[in-house]
């Protein structure tokens, strides 16, 4: 007798057989429950002992998935019929078999032959399963149970770690947004199940592994990241988050390096091929990096957009311009210091104002000026700087002072000639 066959004993029964008793008043016929769930036994186990047999005797690989997938879809269906007549609170408690001689009871028998033989399936030939197919709802209520549990533990451990709320609101309640009993008819799929079982066991892993160091939420980002975890919710919040970031940063040169830098991050992190937490939506590194280059790219058009009359050619052509001093840099942010302190510069924004130097000057010593070592020297007192500037400073107005002299020699040398 060939599996197909033997699987159709299932389907008549439940799909005709059952229905037609569910109508029947009063308890299943004594007779009638005891050879019926003996043979539903003696068929499952007739499965059990020849369909590895006949399995890999089919040599074709592809026969092979075929074959695993068709019993697959059947026997989900089946299970699901069967739960269709059971009440939620029954469904709950549907692995709780009793001798009592009830319709329920029947029914629950018949499903845990044909849960049996799906665990056959799943242990046994994992490798050929359709993870799109749905999973009948005992395997949801099962393992949402065991979620509930670990999820409370690993709250607290991201409460202690002093995680963002609604960063930890948001991959927690991505293990209790399925459906329960009541609502038999939702679609939950194999590849749901087993990302949300990998990600609580990297979770929990994280945080075990972690040792309460402060960093704890960067990983946190890193997992969800190579574990594509798409989910809408955690998407806003991470491109709110850059929002935020950049809004803080006073120039658009400092917001460009950051998104820059952040594009180079993402785009070099390693993703778990395979894995992905909503197959309808893109993975999660391709909206961040599409996001970014669109933030990237609007600031941009912003830069060139705010200085008017200036063409790209323009613009292009100080590029690459230094102004060459041989001042050092202790000594140039010292005196920006004085000129802006003296009401000589009138620019409001030290930092913009120090970035525009860092950008344009260098001094013979070194070629490249950082806007950070540059803002260092400006805040800093050093009295030999001090010095310096103050040496220079008599400098020029010495060199100052020859050229009034030499003035005055032609003036009165052009009045003495007139006489």
């Amino acid at each position: 007798m060939d599996q197909h066959y033997q699987l159709s004993f299932f389907e008549r029964l439940i799909r005709v057989e059952l229905k037609q008793h569910a109508i029947t008043l009063g308890p299943p016929d004594k007779n009638l429950f005891s050879s019926t769930t003996a043979q539903a036994i003696r068929e499952k186990d007739k499965m059990l002992q020849c369909f590895g047999r006949d399995v890999y005797g089919m040599g074709n690989d592809k026969q092979v998935e075929w074959h695993i997938q068709m019993h697959q879809y059947q026997l989900v269906v089946l299970m699901d019929q069967i739960t269709g007549l059971l009440s939620p609170a029954e469904i709950a408690t549907i692995n709780e078999l009793t001798a009592d001689l009830t319709w329920n009871n029947f029914y629950k028998i018949i499903y845990a032959n044909l849960a049996e033989l799906l665990s056959f399936l799943e242990r046994e030939f994992s490798r050929y399963l359709n993870l799109s197919y749905k999973i009948p709802i005992t395997h949801w209520l099962s393992a949402r149970n065991g979620f509930v549990n670990e999820m409370k533990i690993i709250s607290d451990g991201f409460t202690a770690a002093q995680i963002d709320e609604q960063l930890s609101s948001i991959v927690l309640q991505s293990f209790l947004d399925f459906p329960s009993a009541e609502n038999n008819d939702s679609l939950i799929t194999y590849r749901q199940l087993f990302y949300l079982r990998r990600l609580q066991k990297e979770l929990s892993a994280l945080l075990i592994n972690n040792n309460g160091g402060p960093d704890l939420a960067e990983k946190l980002k890193d997992l969800l990241l190579y574990l594509n975890f798409n989910n809408v919710h955690y998407l806003r919040y991470c491109t709110d988050s850059i929002t935020m970031e950049i809004t803080e940063l006073p120039t658009i040169r400092e917001k460009l390096d950051h998104l820059i830098f952040l594009q180079k991050k993402i785009n070099q992190t390693n993703i778990k091929p395979g894995f992905i937490f909503n197959k309808l939506h893109p993975t999660l590194q391709n909206q961040l990096k599409a996001w970014l280059n669109e933030e990237i790219s609007y600031l941009h058009r912003k830069t060139h957009l705010s200085a008017p009359g200036h063409s790209p050619d323009e613009l292009s052509r100080w590029k690459d311009f230094k102004v060459i001093t041989v001042l050092s840099v202790a000594q140039l942010g010292y005196i920006i210091k004085l000129l802006l302190g003296n009401g000589v510069f009138l620019n409001r924004n030290k930092t913009e104002l120090l970035d525009f130097f860092s950008q344009f000057f260098t001094t013979v010593k070194q070629d490249n000026v950082s806007s950070g070592s540059l803002r260092t020297n400006f805040y800093k007192e050093d009295a030999n700087v001090s010095k310096a500037v103050r040496g220079i400073f008599m400098d020029l107005v010495n060199y100052s002072l020859k050229g009034v002299n030499v003035a005055v020699y032609f003036v009165l040398d052009f009045f003495l000639r007139q006489f």
